[in-house]
């Protein structure tokens, strides 16, 4: 009997830890580097009323948000981090999701949002993984320059110069029987 009762006691101790930890969802979102990244969080404001709500990078504490980025009254935006985070949704149908205006690559990582529902552990929690991602490079137009009857001169534009573009080379084509002869480096 008193087996039975401390497996009871196990159930009910963890049933009431998910409990007290409140309601967490997580999703990823992926944008590349200069779009707007939309983070997504919202609650049923028709229910509630206008509630609270904050915006963090990192999990969400036991309270408020940690490293707050931005955070609303319900009627509107009070603190934020930076003029790149924004609500764009409409915050009187309970939309408060996070738009972060040309994401960077150090913008990626975990956000939370916490909607603050009155009464003990009611808050609304929500995670995010941001993943920003570098954009691509346009590919290389590369260009015959000069075409002879044993070299070829190839031009092209660099997509990155880091500093000193190498914008030519000269490819000369032999047998392997035959000596190389050195030629001079091609100016352009």
């Amino acid at each position: 009997m008193i087996i039975l009762a401390s497996k009871h006691l196990a159930v009910y101790c963890n049933l009431l830890f998910c409990f007290l930890a409140g309601f967490v969802s997580a999703e990823t979102v992926t944008v590349t580097v200069g779009t707007d990244a939309i983070l997504k969080c919202s609650y049923d404001a028709n229910y509630y009323g206008r509630l609270s709500a904050c915006w963090g990078k990192g999990t969400i504490p036991n309270s408020g948000c940690a490293n707050e980025v931005l955070k609303t009254d319900g009627t509107s935006v009070i603190s934020r981090l930076s003029e790149r985070y924004l609500l764009m949704g409409n915050l009187g149908q309970g939309d408060v999701s996070l738009t972060i205006r040309h994401a960077e690559e150090q913008d990626s990582g975990v956000y939370g949002c916490r909607v603050e529902i009155p009464g003990w552990f009611n808050d609304q929690k929500h995670h995010v993984t941001l993943k920003v991602n570098a954009v691509p490079p346009n590919p290389l137009r590369i260009e015959a320059r000069e075409v002879k009857e044993r070299t070829v001169t190839i031009r092209w534009s660099p997509v990155f110069d880091g500093g000193r573009p190498i914008t030519a080379y000269r490819v000369d084509i032999k047998n392997k029987q035959s000596k190389h002869k050195k030629t001079d480096p091609v100016s352009m």
